[in-house]
């Protein structure tokens, strides 16, 4: 009886632990389909206009754009689903994490990385029996630098519009590779 027991025991385990590695794999591709599309957009929007009009021209366009773009790009995903970008360093106010759980995982990976650990591509969270939160953390880029790197690297225009647009800018003296933050997928089922 008790060796019936224990093998219903570890066979009921053995299902919720493949019920959850699935759901969580579930979850990952779909933010990681959500957050692709506003990464893919955000950054198509500005290497289209650095080519066009030069880093000043697109500092402003950030400024003006950033926001309703990200806002247009929601409201493409599921009901339940939606995709922010979040940083300890931020330059718009709106990209500081305004939830505990977000403010803790940014120092969880930005300690991590001052350790040199490799973060994964993606964290999933559970917040609650259907909501989830995934991360996907930001590095900085070569072309990054033009508006977040040091003043040796900055953009000495672009940063001028920066700095009168966002007077409490953070979101500088980064190096190629450095941790910026994440993006973050919400996704309630």
């Amino acid at each position: 009886m008790k060796r019936t027991m224990l093998t219903v025991g570890i066979a009921t385990t053995v299902l919720v632990l493949s019920a959850q590695a699935a759901t969580n794999k579930e979850i990952k591709l779909e933010a990681k389909s959500a957050i692709m599309k506003l990464g893919k957009t955000l950054k198509g929007e500005v290497t289209k206009n650095m080519k066009a009009h030069g880093p000043q021209s697109t500092a402003y366009f950030c400024y003006k754009n950033a926001k309703s773009i990200t806002k247009k790009i929601n409201e493409t995903y599921p009901k339940g689903v939606s995709v922010k970008r979040i940083s300890l360093k931020n330059r718009n106010k709106n990209g500081y994490p305004t939830a505990k759980d977000e403010i803790a995982m940014l120092k969880k990976l930005e300690k991590q990385t001052k350790e040199g650990k490799k973060l994964p591509e993606m964290i999933v969270e559970k917040i609650s029996e259907n909501h989830y939160k995934v991360y996907k953390p930001i590095f900085i880029g070569k072309k990054c630098l033009v508006c977040h790197g040091d003043a040796q690297h900055r953009n000495k225009d672009a940063y001028k519009t920066i700095k009168e647009k966002y007077p409490n800018d953070k979101a500088i003296d980064y190096k190629l590779g450095d941790f910026r933050g994440a993006f973050v997928a919400d996704i309630i089922k």
